[in-house]
């Protein structure tokens, strides 16, 4: 298996596996009260930590060489906040207050936004097919905001407003790790990235006050949360921009805004009119197009 496919591979399933967590978590706020922040929370740090462990089993203890260096230490810091636990508050709190579908697909803005800081970054002007995907994806977006009605709001001021901050966050978990997962690896870089997320979100979440109904069904899905909607798809999802680099890696892992949607209409209830289906397709087909046509 060359390293391109490995690259495909890890994307979509960090993508299939981030699609279910978000109708667990949507799950968990609806019906047992758990709210976003808190399960964010307990999410960075528990998933944080069972990373690190495994990360200390495979290096033999050696965890810690990022903290050593200046350098490394700010840069792991930076994606701590503004990557990692960003990224992570922004999509729940966009879930709680709309739906995973919704949410998820406002999140995936970011490939275009990636593209727009790479266009930057080589000084150069856009082609023909990354003006059409920036035409598609504001489309896109209008359409999911206001149902073709610039007058009114489809979903809510909140929901909108986190959805493109997750977008934001998502953009720069893409790119600013990069040095770091060549240094250190993904293991590494994900387990501080969420365990010191965690920590520094504790006084400003009011973790010891728990929210919710706890029985065994909060539990597992709890569980399921930390294991299989964190663990396995940030290390699949970072392996695989590894191999890729961050804009195809981006667009490959597109496969969760469709899994958030059809799985928020079959097991949640959710209903998309057509205005939204459309605006899926404008922002799903707007940047997977560049991962399918644009071979420079």
């Amino acid at each position: 298996m060359n390293q391109n496919t490995k690259g495909v591979i890890f994307t979509m399933l960090g993508g299939i596996f981030w699609g279910i967590s978000g109708i667990i978590g949507k799950y968990l706020f609806d019906e047992k009260q758990l709210t976003a922040v808190w399960l964010v929370t307990l999410r960075l740090l528990s998933a944080g930590l069972l990373m690190l462990m495994l990360a200390a089993v495979q290096k033999k203890g050696d965890i810690f060489r990022v903290w050593k260096k200046k350098r490394t230490a700010v840069s792991q810091l930076v994606f701590c906040l503004f990557g990692m636990t960003a990224c992570q508050m922004s999509y729940f709190l966009a879930i709680q207050y709309s739906n995973p579908g919704t949410a998820t697909v406002l999140q995936y803005i970011a490939p275009a936004l990636i593209m727009l800081f790479c266009l930057a970054v080589e000084k150069r002007k856009p082609k023909r097919l990354e003006v059409i995907v920036l035409v598609c994806v504001i489309a896109g977006v209008f359409l999911l905001a206001t149902h073709g009605d610039p007058g009114s709001l489809a979903v809510t001021g909140r929901a909108l407003f986190w959805g493109l901050a997750a977008a934001v966050a998502l953009a720069v978990y893409n790119i600013q790790p990069e040095k770091l997962l060549n240094e250190f690896g993904s293991m590494e870089t994900v387990g501080w990235g969420m365990f010191i997320g965690g920590l520094l979100m504790i006084p400003v979440t009011g973790f010891f006050h728990v929210p919710g109904i706890w029985d065994m069904t909060t539990v597992l899905l709890a569980l399921a949360v930390i294991i299989f909607g964190t663990v396995i798809p940030f290390g699949c999802y970072l392996e695989g921009v590894c191999l890729l680099g961050p804009v195809r890696a981006s667009m490959f892992a597109c496969v969760e805004p469709l899994v958030a949607a059809v799985m928020s209409a079959l097991l949640l209830g959710e209903v998309f009119v057509g205005v939204d289906v459309l605006g899926f397709a404008l922002i799903i087909g707007g940047v997977t197009s560049l991962a399918v046509f644009d071979r420079s």
